[in-house]
């Protein structure tokens, strides 16, 4: 079904959270729904409980102390109340298309945190780093790629115009 134009005119125009605001709220929220389970978990569990991804990642409840389950717990709730707060009171723009350097910072934001994670994980594990250069090398060969092609298209006609008198 297809609405006439007068009646498209008169819907509201949508509205969104400022670009990366909507994105980090999200974050802060869910690692610290996370981390408030896993500091849940550790208070209430039962001392023969195991927590952990497997094998040397795995530990039995009772071997967690008591500072990393409150730890958990605070800060999973300053991560959730943060990002409460961020949805609820964070200024809203009117909704446009994304322009390639908003893309770009995207891009570079989903980077720099799956790598982080991914390197964090892989030291962690023991036994030095094993695999995360597999993913940060061509992921950032492809980064690369693309801010070289953002500049190669907006960052040149903004240059040939720095330093010299802009009319009037």
């Amino acid at each position: 079904m297809t609405t006439s134009p007068d009646v498209a005119e008169r819907q509201s125009p949508k509205v969104r959270l400022a670009p990366g605001v909507g994105v980090l709220a999200w974050l802060f929220g869910i690692s610290g729904a996370i981390s408030l389970f896993l500091g849940l978990f550790i208070m209430f569990g039962s001392e023969d409980s195991s927590i952990g991804i497997g094998g040397d990642l795995s530990w039995q409840v009772s071997e967690v102390t008591d500072a990393w389950m409150y730890g958990l717990l605070i800060g999973g709730t300053l991560a959730v109340l943060l990002a409460l707060s961020v949805a609820v009171f964070a200024p809203r723009h009117q909704a446009t298309e994304a322009s390639s350097f908003s893309e770009l910072l995207w891009h570079l934001g989903a980077f720099l945190a799956v790598n982080a994670f991914v390197w964090i994980q892989d030291i962690a594990i023991g036994g030095g780093v094993d695999y995360a250069y597999w993913l940060t090398i061509p992921w950032g060969i492809g980064l690369a790629i693309h801010a070289l092609t953002v500049y190669a298209k907006h960052g040149a006609e903004k240059t040939k115009s720095f330093g010299r008198p802009q009319p009037h």
